[in-house]
């Protein structure tokens, strides 16, 4: 089940405590989070968050360009507010749940309620229609990490320790997609299935990485860096190997990578 956060009524935002709020819920689960991925005290910004404190504009400003809206917005209200952020009915990353028996894989939570000597399978198609959505985490300090719940969690693969010990990795690291359309050709095909490093969040070196596409979806692509000044605008080439599907260019904040691809199982010829 989709859910909307709609803790706060953006649209009735009338303190810049309140916006803050609203914009901060929309990119992260807690000011705790929010704290931690400003680097600040959480006292600091909480006493912000909650109206004791104002805060100046170079601090909006700072503000604005972590949570996706202008430092006007912050201070004044003027300019679009920030979307309600999408979670799953089960956010394993909001705070107070603490349940322990729901499978999910996360940065955060790490690989819980699963097997093991297992690797999940993650549903490609989990953000679509009904399914759920797969992103539930966001706000990893440094990262833009992932957390799979129960209900995108397709099946399970035991993998041979040989071949994990290889990779110099263990079976919790390793998330298993299959691939959709034909985007990838010749390089993967419809059907393949590939083994994710979920470990491995930001794309350096260049190559093939899993990632969240704007519907909730899961896509396999080609990712180069093409540089930026800081990490927040650092540009991103998005590219198919198939020549009839265009490249793209995104930030990397706009990039959700849920890991680098390391192999792949498929059809051979």
């Amino acid at each position: 089940m989709i859910s909307v956060d709609r803790s706060a009524n953006v649209a009735a935002m009338k303190t810049m405590g309140e916006r803050l709020r609203a914009a901060r819920e929309a990119k992260y689960p807690s000011a705790a989070k929010a704290a931690v991925a400003l680097g600040i005290h959480a006292s600091t910004y909480r006493a912000h968050e909650n109206g004791q404190n104002e805060f100046n504009p170079e601090e909006a400003e700072r503000y604005g360009r972590k949570f996706g809206v202008t430092a006007a917005y912050l201070l004044t209200g003027d300019g679009t507010p920030p979307k309600p952020r999408l979670v799953n009915s089960f956010d394993p990353d909001t705070d107070g749940d603490d349940s322990e028996d729901t499978p999910t894989i996360g940065r955060e939570t790490g690989a819980r309620g699963i097997p093991a000597d297992a690797s999940a399978q993650v549903d490609v198609t989990a953000g679509l229609g009904a399914g759920g959505l797969t992103m539930t985490a966001e706000g990893v300090p440094g990262r833009h990490g992932l957390t799979f719940s129960a209900d995108v969690i397709r099946d399970y693969w035991r993998l041979p320790p040989v071949l994990l010990g290889a990779l110099g990795l263990r079976a919790h690291d390793v998330t298993v997609v299959m691939v959709q359309g034909d985007s990838m050709h010749p390089t993967l095909n419809e059907g393949d299935f590939v083994f994710v490093d979920t470990r491995h969040r930001v794309p350096s070196p260049d190559g093939i990485y899993a990632l969240s596409d704007a519907f909730g979806g899961i896509v396999v692509k080609r990712l180069e860096v093409a540089g930026g000044p800081d990490e927040d605008d650092m540009r991103i080439h998005v590219i198919s190997d198939n020549p009839r599907h265009p490249p793209k260019s995104q930030s990397l904040g706009e990039t959700n990578i849920i890991g680098r691809v390391l192999r792949k199982f498929g059809v051979v010829g």
